[in-house]
C-alpha cells in the first residue's frame, strides 16, 4: 500500500541548496529518499525565470492544494436555503429533499447523504450560530424524525362490535391498486385531552383529520361521517380500524353512508394497518405525546395536515400524496 507524503518546506529547501551545488535529480531523490519522478515534477511545476525558490514552491503548493479540494454543495446560496427552508418549515427528511429536487429539476441536485453530512457538520446552521446542545446536537438536526416501534400479536376473542375481519377484506385493498380504501386510528393529545381522528388513503397515503374531545363511540362516529361525507363515491371503498370500543358504532356511519364497509385487524396487530401506523408517527412530530403546551388549534391541525399531504413520499415516487389523491402535478421547491 502507498504511504505517500507530500513535500515539506525543509525538503523544498534541500532540493533548492542541492540544485545550487550541481546535483542530478537522481542524488537529490536519493538523499531525500523521495522517488525521481517526485524531485522532476516538482521542479518543472514550480520553476520561474530565477528558477526554483523553496518560498514560491510552497505557496503554489498550498494554492493548488485549496483549489482541488471539491466545492461545498451546501455553502451559502440558493440551493443551501432551499434544503434548510424544507427540512425547517416543511419537516421533509433528507431523502425527500435530495428526490423531490431530482423530480423537479430534471436531475440529480444534491444527494441526502450530503445532506445529511451537512447537518451533522453544523453547515447548515445560520452565520454566527454553530454551536451544539448540550446532547452534541446542532439547532437543524432537531428536524429530523425517528422511526417507531413495532408490535408483537396474539389471539384474542373478537369484541361484538367486530362483524367484519381484515381478511375478509377486498384483495384491491391489500395491492393499493385502486382509490378508496382508507385506515382509520385516533391520535391522543394528553395535555389538550382531546382525540385526533385520522383517516388515510392506502394508495396514495393522503390524510384526513378531525378532533373529537371524547373517546364515545357515537361522537368518533360522528368525526369520521364528516370527514367522509364529501369523499366522491370512487374514493371511498372501505376503511380498516383496529378493534377499539371506540369504533363501536360503525354501523351508524354505514347507515349514512352505505358505500363505507368496514374491517377490522386481528388484535395487537398494528403492522395490519402499516399506511395509519406510519401516518401517525408523522403526526405525533406536530403532536408529540410527552411533550406539553404545545400550541394547538382546528387551524394548526388543518396546517399539519396539509405539511403531511405536501410531502413528498418514497413509496410514490417522491410525488406528495396530494399529487397522488387529486392527480394534479404541484411546484413546491
Amino acid at each position: 500500500m502507498s504511504h505517500y507524503r507530500h513535500l515539506s518546506i525543509s525538503e523544498r529547501e534541500s532540493i533548492w541548496e542541492s540544485l545550487l551545488k550541481g546535483k542530478s535529480l537522481r542524488q537529490i531523490a536519493a538523499e531525500l529518499k523521495r522517488n525521481v519522478s517526485t524531485i522532476s515534477r516538482e521542479i518543472k511545476r514550480n520553476c520561474s525565470g530565477q528558477g526554483y525558490r523553496p518560498s514560491q514552491a510552497q505557496e503554489s503548493y498550498a494554492h493548488r492544494r485549496l483549489r482541488c479540494r471539491q466545492r461545498l454543495m451546501l455553502a451559502e446560496g440558493e440551493l443551501r436555503d432551499t434544503v434548510a427552508k424544507l427540512i425547517a418549515g416543511e419537516q421533509w427528511s433528507p431523502e425527500q429533499i435530495a428526490h423531490r429536487l431530482a423530480l423537479e429539476r430534471g436531475g440529480p441536485v444534491v444527494s441526502y447523504a450530503t445532506i445529511y453530512r451537512a447537518l451533522s457538520c453544523g453547515c447548515m446552521e445560520p452565520k454566527g450560530k454553530r454551536k451544539k446542545n448540550r446532547y452534541g446536537r446542532y439547532q437543524m438536526q432537531k428536524y429530523l424524525r425517528h422511526k417507531g416501534w413495532r408490535g408483537k400479536g396474539k389471539k384474542a376473542k373478537p369484541p361484538a362490535h367486530i362483524h367484519q375481519t381484515i381478511d375478509e377484506r377486498p384483495k384491491s385493498a391489500q395491492k393499493r391498486k385502486e382509490f378508496g380504501h382508507w385506515e382509520g386510528d385516533l391520535v391522543y393529545s394528553s395535555f389538550h385531552k382531546i382525540y385526533v381522528v385520522t383517516l388515510v388513503e392506502r394508495r396514495s397515503r393522503y390524510l384526513l383529520t378531525g378532533i373529537s374531545k371524547t373517546k364515545q363511540p357515537e361522537e368518533i362516529a360522528r368525526v369520521i361521517c364528516d370527514l367522509l361525507r364529501p369523499l366522491p363515491r370512487q374514493k371511498l371503498r372501505t376503511i380498516t380500524l383496529d378493534r377499539g370500543t371506540e369504533f363501536a358504532q360503525h354501523s351508524k356511519i354505514t347507515e349514512k353512508i352505505p358505500n363505507a364497509e368496514f374491517y377490522f385487524a386481528h388484535p395487537h396487530a398494528p403492522w395490519e394497518r402499516g399506511t395509519s401506523e406510519n401516518t401517525n408517527g408523522l403526526l405525533r412530530q406536530y403532536i408529540p405525546k410527552r411533550t406539553y403546551k404545545v400550541p394547538f388549534s382546528p387551524e394548526l391541525l388543518r396546517e399539519f395536515t396539509e405539511k403531511l399531504n405536501s410531502r413528498p413520499r418514497k413509496c410514490l415516487g417522491w410525488k406528495t400524496p396530494s399529487e397522488v389523491f387529486s392527480r394534479k402535478v404541484l411546484h413546491l421547491t
